[in-house]
Formats: C-alpha cells, structure tokens, sequence
C-alpha cells in the first residue's frame, strides 16, 4: 500500500511538473513576442533552450564522474554536443560550421572515458539508466527536439497549409516553442535520474 502511494503521488508531481513545464515554454515565447514581436536569435526562448541542455548535459557529466557510471558518460558526451550545436550562431562569428570542430573533441573525449572503465561496465551502466524512468522521458525529449520539431516546423508544410497567409515567425514559433518544450523534458530526466541515483547512495548508507 506504502509502496503503490508513493507511486502514485510521484507521478503526480511529475504531472505538476510538466505542468510547470508548459508554463514556462508559454512565458518565454510571450516575453519574446512582447519585448521583440518576434523569436530573436538570443531571446528568452534560445536562452533558455541553452540552459536547460547546458544544465542536463552537465548532470549526467557529473553523475558519470562521481558515481562511475561510464555509460553516463556517453550520454552527457551526446547532450553536450547537443548543446555546442545551439551555440552554432556563436561559432559561426569564427566560420560556418565551427561548432562541430568543439563538439568533436568533446565527443572524442567522452567515449575515451568510457572506454577506459570497459565495455562490460559501459554497456552494464548503460543498461541501468535504460531501465529507469528517466530513460523513457529522456527519448521522449530527444524525439520531440530531434524529431517532431523539426518536423512541425517544415517550411512547405506551412506554406501550404497558409497560401499566401505564410508568416515566417508563427512557424518559427511553434518550433521553437516545441524544441524548447523538449529541453524541458530532457531537463527533468536528468534531475529525475541524478535524484535515482543519489538516493541509492543513501539506501546504502
């Protein structure tokens, strides 16, 4: 009975939670509107994109660092070359494509370090998080940022469906905002899998 209430009122918090969520892609996407009429470059919604990949990729970082977790570390090599590529308009003021003369290296560096604990304990650690909860909304942020925005946000799509109506920033809008509604989701995965993981060591304790 114990067992089956903290269940459920868990689940509710992640509810509330997503709930907060919207409410916060909502917020951004207004104050962008209201102070630029449109989604700058760097408003709220880029920079809050940044932050909530930046914050994530970091989290499982350093999960994989202070509990030697190597499969972690792939996962945090792949949200940080996540992240890198937003900054794409920040390297583009060296060249065209720059970033992905930084995310490399990171890339590199992050598989390295997992290689060096084995691939048993890499594919072991790897197995762990996948079996978690965090994993399934971590691929649900993935998809909806890799995926179903840039899907949503097909240009010829909009064009037919508005004719002559088109307006570049009410696409640019709902993509964003979605791209931003899955930063969400990947954020909470990594608070909810670091919260998984810290607890264990206090179980153990």
């Amino acid at each position: 009975m114990k067992e089956d209430l903290r269940f459920v009122i868990k689940n509710f918090i992640y509810f509330l939670l997503y709930g907060v969520v919207c409410a916060l892609v909502l917020g951004c996407i207004y104050l962008d509107i209201k102070y630029f009429k449109y989604l700058p470059e760097r408003g709220f919604v880029e920079r809050a994109q940044e932050l909530l990949i930046c914050v994530s990729a970091s989290v499982f970082l350093w999960l994989a660092w202070k509990k030697n977790k190597s499969g972690l570390w792939l996962v945090g090599g792949f949200l940080a070359c996540m992240f890198i590529r937003e900054l794409d308009i920040v390297f583009d003021k060296i060249f065209h494509g720059a970033w992905a003369y930084v995310a490399i290296p990171v890339a590199c560096l992050c598989i390295l370090k997992a290689w060096k604990n084995g691939f048993k304990e890499t594919v072991a650690s790897l197995a762990e998080f996948m079996r978690a909860q965090a994993f399934t909304r971590l691929t649900t942020g993935l998809l909806t940022v890799m995926v179903f925005s840039r899907l949503i946000g097909y240009k010829p799509m909009w064009k037919l469906a508005m004719g002559k109506h088109y307006y570049w920033s009410v696409k640019f809008i709902v993509e964003e905002g979605t791209e931003l509604f899955g930063y969400s989701i990947i954020f909470l995965a990594a608070v909810e899998y670091a919260c998984y993981l810290l607890s264990q060591k206090e179980d153990t304790n």
